[in-house]
């Protein structure tokens, strides 16, 4: 077996992923392998769906058919962390409700959903149940809450590695036993570039993170700490993404990762996104694969 060359590393953003469609479908059309991914949240699932099917066409269709589904409406049910700025009076009135039952539900209970409604959203979506059934080798990432740890998962049951890997902290429940705390990996790691790098010669990242926020319109409690977290995971996303050897970054629109409602044009954007830098990224890939580079990497 061949070592992996081109590592691809998805990033996490909810609904965002949508963008992650249309860039495997352009790097499908320009004929680029992809030997070994990584992903986190929305990024794994899209992830597991690619390596399962090498189709991301399919990919597209099979998440059409998931927002049609009953697993989808399960999600949108416990749909409470929406923070997109409300315009109507009564729309602020709601979400001064909405802040306060938050708050008050937080101090009882560790989530808002169980982890069922998202297991089977993702039974769904992901057509194997095992890392070994992938046509491309995967590696999921979660963050353990109670050792501070990044998780990365590759063998076993891929549906409890893509679970723990969604699980959003607050909203979806955690998993683990008394001595652990699995969340989301976007907690550590929101661009899982690092776990390539001992594997893969090239890194391709593709972050969907929402780097428009917009104005804090009334400034409170929950804003400037959810405002303060977005800061924090920014600054941690473009560290990472600067570790790769090449980022694609869509346009995701400063969207919320609930905010489905936007999947066509994100699909478009993550294709529009990757056409615009396939030329230089075809150069690249050519440039690390040159024995003379390869040569100087050596005599350095």
């Amino acid at each position: 077996m061949t070592e992996p060359f081109l590592g691809l590393a998805l990033g996490g953003g909810g609904a965002r992923g949508a963008a992650h469609i249309g860039v495997l479908q352009e790097l499908s059309k320009a004929e680029i392998q992809i030997d070994l991914i990584s992903g986190t949240s929305a990024g794994s699932i899209i992830g597991a769906m690619y390596a399962a099917s090498n189709d991301p066409f399919w990919v597209e269709s099979r998440f059409r058919k998931f927002m049609k589904s009953d697993s989808f409406e399960g999600l949108r049910s416990g749909r409470m962390l929406d923070d997109r700025n409300p315009d109507s009076v009564l729309d602020q009135i709601a979400k001064k409700v909405k802040d306060h039952y938050v708050v008050m539900m937080g101090l009882n209970r560790d989530s808002i959903v169980k982890r069922e409604p998202l297991r089977r959203a993702i039974s769904f979506l992901v057509p194997v149940e095992k890392f070994d059934e992938l046509k491309i080798p995967m590696k999921v990432l979660a963050t353990d809450l109670q050792s501070c740890e990044d998780l990365i998962l590759e063998s076993g049951n891929l549906i409890d590695a893509l679970v723990k890997s969604s699980s959003i902290p607050g909203f979806v429940q955690p998993s683990g036993d008394e001595s652990e705390l699995i969340v989301d990996g976007g907690v550590s790691m929101p661009i899982p570039v690092p776990v390539l790098q001992m594997d893969c010669e090239f890194i391709l990242a593709v972050d969907i993170s929402r780097y428009q926020l917009g104005q804090i319109e009334e400034p409170n409690m929950i804003e400037i700490m959810k405002r303060a977290d977005m800061v924090t995971s920014l600054r941690l996303k473009s560290e990472l993404a600067k570790k790769a050897d090449f980022v694609i970054k869509p346009d995701t629109l400063g969207l919320h990762w609930s905010d489905f409602h936007q999947f066509d044009t994100l699909v478009e954007n993550g294709r529009k996104a990757a056409k615009q830098c396939i030329d230089q990224l075809k150069i690249e890939i050519n440039r690390k694969k040159s024995p003379f580079f390869k040569l100087k990497q050596w005599l350095s």
